[in-house]
């Protein structure tokens, strides 16, 4: 996928409604990316190779190919899998979310939408290839270590001390933040967080769970290749741990 150019991001829509493509490339621009115009899904996947997008905004009723098609063609694709999508569609219903998403879509915005709204999600997005990139350039250098994490709770954003955090999981491609009484999204996958969080304190127990160490108040056995830890939050939740991190949690409590 391609970098910034000159400072900038390059960002395809595809869209056959001239108002909706004129509306949000005029939002973009006010952003400082660059924006390019394709009104089918024919045209989109031709300029996706001229221009290089570093995000595709898709829409997915249009003529002679659909945003589903274009989707699988893009995904299918090594020299453009990589390239964030964000569909864009009337169609608002769960199974259709969950078609997009789990087909490589980043996000998905039923129309009609907020062109403002479409342009914080974009931000989003870039900000998360863009720290990808540099995560990974870091980890070539040695480890990486957060201190803070940005979350999301609504309309509010902010940071989370590392040893505020309870347990963190992921359902679909973010991970959830919880703390004592509370929990949070963030724009990490549970791999990114994973990479970057102090190995000593933080256990990935399960493939959607990882632990903070300090905040664990007991393993308990569920059966004979069953076990849960229960943590010291207001809920006093419990978090599974997979049969093959069982015995590695053992010793990094002590146990």
């Amino acid at each position: 996928m391609a970098e910034e150019k000159e400072g900038k991001y390059r960002i395809l829509l595809i869209e056959d409604d001239p108002a909706i493509s004129n509306v949000v490339e005029l939002n973009l621009k006010l952003d400082n990316y660059d924006v390019f115009l394709a009104a089918d899904g024919e045209e989109g996947l031709k300029m996706v190779g001229e221009t290089e997008p570093d995000l595709i905004i898709l829409d997915v009723m249009m003529p002679k190919m659909d945003g589903w098609q274009v989707l699988m063609q893009l995904k299918s694709d090594d020299k453009t899998s990589d390239i964030p999508v964000i569909m864009l569609t009337a169609i608002d219903d769960e199974q259709s979310k969950v078609i997009g998403l789990r087909g490589g879509a980043d996000d998905y915005v039923p129309k009609p939408f907020s062109p403002l709204e479409l342009a914080a999600r974009v931000k989003v997005i870039l900000d998360r290839v863009g720290r990808a990139h540099r995560m990974n350039a870091e980890a070539a250098k040695g480890p990486v270590r957060l201190e803070q994490i940005p979350v999301q709770k609504g309309d509010t954003i902010k940071l989370i001390p590392m040893e505020d955090i309870f347990f963190i999981d992921t359902k679909h491609e973010y991970a959830n933040l919880h703390t004592a009484s509370d929990s949070y999204l963030t724009t990490y996958s549970l791999s990114e967080l994973e990479k970057v969080l102090d190995r000593k304190t933080f256990f990935r127990t399960h493939r959607s769970f990882i632990v903070n160490l300090k905040k664990v108040n007991q393993i308990i056995k569920l059966s004979r290749n069953s076990l849960i830890v229960t943590l010291r939050d207001d809920k006093e939740s419990r978090v599974p741990v997979s049969r093959r991190q069982a015995s590695a949690l053992r010793d990094m409590l002590g146990l």
